[in-house]
């Protein structure tokens, strides 16, 4: 089953480009595209450790509202260029489906069981960012915390860039994006020096500007000429670039394992994987989660053996409605005041914000009713 949003960039001003097409606001219907389902993905740890880098990661600046410190997020086109550097592109089989993933713009944004929309950054997830910002200094430090379906992971990211006190980890459904967009982008807000561009990639952009329009007259070019036109083109396009010394990878890495776990696959085994038997969360958020019901006990089960009691607090950012799946806040509210742990406790919520577009967006403060 595969998921169709249709977005755009209004709400957030934000120019129509490519990447900024990576900021998304569903305003209409979804539609659905039925395919054969497929087993769900089964959660593991993901080893931060080993997780691949190239040797320059390039990034957007992207300026919150009312949020003083920017946060940077890897652009997809580098992610496209770091793959077609490590030749991953055919020789790998789990990489070869993140070409299709960085493709999703037009016909298709989800694919249950597949992809959950990791590689796109949220509308809601700037919500999130934006209401931890205006919390009290208390509630947000000194914590540890869960994202999940984490994806380029911005409350994370402003939560470790706020304070060194906080323990953030952070879960998505696939593992590509931990590894190419997830990580990347801790480093780029927590251990990397960034810095603008050099300026030998603004004189290539130029020189590779004067040779696309000579190539536009010519017709006959090939398909894979066209995709590695696009993938040289598009990784030049960014705000910021930081370098990783080969050398220092592993102390990099290190640096983001003391703070961060990082988990995959689906929510209904990630408990286990958690060790929540030995210690439970002070916070979890999750933003865009909510958008399918089938999902929504597994997510409720998570907050359940996850937080701690009584004083956890989770923050869902969602909206309203989501057109055509049946998923948003009222079927999620209404479930998770009629389920109970396994103690018989139950949680409860309240709405803590509501935006004022065309298309209603929320967060709820989910707690425990003790």
């Amino acid at each position: 089953m595969a998921f169709k949003f249709n977005f755009t960039s209004e709400d957030l001003d934000l120019e129509d480009t490519e990447e900024n097409q990576q900021l998304e606001s569903s305003l209409n219907e979804l539609t659905i595209d039925e395919t054969n389902d497929i087993d769900k993905i089964p959660s593991r740890e993901y080893d931060i450790l080993s997780s691949p880098l190239p040797s320059v990661i390039q990034a957007d600046i992207l300026q919150v509202p009312n949020v003083e410190k920017a946060l940077y997020k890897r652009t997809l086109a580098d992610v496209k260029f770091q793959m077609a550097e490590q030749d991953t592109l055919i020789e790998e089989h789990a990489d070869k489906d993140v070409i299709p993933m960085l493709n999703l713009s037009g016909n298709t944004d989800l694919i249950k069981g597949v992809y959950e929309g990791g590689f796109k950054t949220w509308e809601c997830s700037i919500d999130m960012v934006q209401y931890l910002s205006e919390l009290p200094e208390e509630q947000i430090t000194n914590k540890k915390i869960l994202e999940l379906g984490c994806g380029s992971s911005l409350p994370s990211l402003y939560l470790l860039s706020r304070s060194n006190t906080n323990k953030v980890d952070v879960q998505d459904y696939n593992d590509q994006v931990i590894r190419y967009i997830t990580i990347p982008n801790i480093l780029l807000n927590t251990v990397l020096t960034v810095q603008e561009p050099s300026s030998s990639i603004v004189e290539e952009e130029e020189e590779e500007i004067e040779e696309e329009s000579s190539e536009e007259e010519d017709d006959e070019d090939d398909e894979d000429d066209e995709d590695e036109k696009r993938i040289e083109e598009d990784v030049n396009t960014c705000d910021a670039e930081a370098e990783i010394p080969t050398e220092k990878i592993p102390t990099m890495l290190q640096l983001v394992s003391e703070r961060t776990r990082a988990f995959v696959g689906d929510w209904s085994t990630l408990p286990e994987q958690l060790n929540v038997d030995q210690e439970k969360y002070d916070m979890i958020v999750t933003s865009e989660t909510i958008y399918a019901e089938h999902a929504l006990p597994d997510l409720i089960s998570v907050f359940q053996k996850a937080l701690k009691k009584p004083d956890g607090v989770c923050y869902v950012a969602a909206k309203t409605v989501y057109f055509g799946v049946g998923g948003g806040i009222l079927p999620f509210c209404n479930l998770l005041v009629k389920t109970k742990d396994k103690s018989g406790d139950q949680m409860k919520f309240e709405k803590v914000f509501e935006s004022e577009s065309t298309v209603k967006r929320e967060i709820l403060k989910v707690s425990w009713d003790l």
